[in-house]
């Protein structure tokens, strides 16, 4: 048995930002994660990767990104970064250490691969992008092309496949269509419903200082004055496949957790018809695909670039009374119960997750520091 003050479970950006908050504080913690390596999905990440938020606003608590760092840095030099930032911040993580269950009697306690740890306060830095989100559909096992999540995805060359269709309409998805499209493969898209698209800059500006900037206003509000923006910029796309929806950009992330499709260039290839809109699957022969709409194609390859969830039933016993049914806990919770759990990196936003983690840790810090 191991006591600790405070146990951290996730060596990503938000795990590294609360443990680097709290010793601040001059409090103590430990980080335990199960994978050998800090930020392990950056590492999973495809190659073409890099952030949408200026890496002004992209920062953790206590060191700003390097200068010779692009505006946008890349998945590389975000790993680069954290790697640098847990070991200017002195932070003792423990790899290989898979948390099983936490519980709690008089004190908190996490079983893991290595033991148990029993703790005051508890902050599950796991994230919203746990554990991959997989549809299926009839006929799936009958696919003899490629199948595989967007997590698995490296790059065009990787795929080794003439024919790709990625499954969603998030970033992952328009980014992995686009560099498909842009190394010359055939790509479709398959987008079950209507569809949020907002551009990476406005005016000069990332579309995330931006909402930085309108933070304070109702996000119905902010839709609406964005709204004709947004169709000046890229028009109607319904006779491309693509419907808009309903609820704009802001609103559905804060009453969905859904983000929009940052466009980095996939509209303008939907446009050209590189890469074409097809529904929602149906089914599978072969390495025919059918959709809703009756239509069917040939293709080598499928990406689910479907997404993930925070998969935190794993961990909690009371998982399911704890949250009432819901996959995390409400928007702006940090410690839901005011029992010392504590969760850090599960809210969607439109300003930056990174800045959102940074902030969430300095107050998960100041909290554990009142006690």
């Amino acid at each position: 048995m191991t006591t600790v003050e405070t146990i951290i479970i996730g060596a990503g950006p938000a795990g590294l930002a609360c443990a680097a908050a709290l010793r601040a504080r001059g409090r103590s913690s430990v980080v335990i994660e199960k994978e050998h390596t800090l930020a392990a999905s950056w590492h999973r990440h495809y190659d073409r990767l890099r952030l949408h938020t200026h890496k002004m606003h992209s920062a953790l608590p206590g060191m700003p990104m390097p200068r010779s760092f692009p505006k946008y840095p890349s998945r590389l030099q975000i790993i680069e970064y954290l790697e640098v930032y847990s070991s200017s911040h002195d932070i003792e993580v423990r790899f290989g250490v898979r948390a099983t269950t936490i519980s709690k009697e008089k004190v908190w306690t996490v079983d893991s691969s290595d033991g148990a740890f029993q703790a005051r306060n508890v902050i599950v830095a796991t994230g919203l992008a746990n554990m991959p989100i997989r549809p299926n559909w009839a006929g799936q096992e009958l696919f003899t092309g490629k199948l595989l999540h967007s997590s698995e995805f490296r790059n065009a060359a990787a795929l080794d496949a003439r024919r790709v269709l990625v499954v969603g309409f998030g970033n992952s998805a328009g980014e992995i269509a686009l560099e498909c499209a842009e190394a010359g493969l055939d790509v479709g898209m398959s987008v079950r419903g209507p569809v949020n698209v907002v551009p990476l800059e406005l005016f000069g500006l990332t579309t995330a200082t931006i909402a930085i900037a309108q933070r304070f206003f109702p996000s119905r509000l902010v839709d609406a004055l964005n709204a004709p923006i947004l169709r000046l910029r890229f028009g109607d796309l319904t006779s491309f496949g693509l419907q808009r929806a309903k609820k704009g950009p802001l609103t559905t992330i804060m009453e969905r957790a859904r983000t929009p499709l940052i466009n980095i260039g996939t509209v303008e290839r939907i446009r050209s018809g590189d890469i074409r809109v097809f529904t929602g699957i149906s089914g599978t022969d072969g390495r025919r695909v059918l959709f809703e709409d009756g239509r069917s194609e040939v293709f080598d390859a499928i990406v689910l670039a479907t997404g993930y969830r925070p998969a935190l039933d794993t961990l909690l016993p009371d998982f399911r009374r704890r949250f009432g049914g819901a996959d995390a806990p409400a928007r702006g919770q940090l410690q839901p119960a005011a029992d010392g759990l504590y969760f850090c990196g599960f809210n969607a936003v439109a300003t930056g997750l990174l800045r959102e983690v940074g902030k969430e840790a300095r107050k998960i810090a100041a909290s554990i520091d009142s006690k």
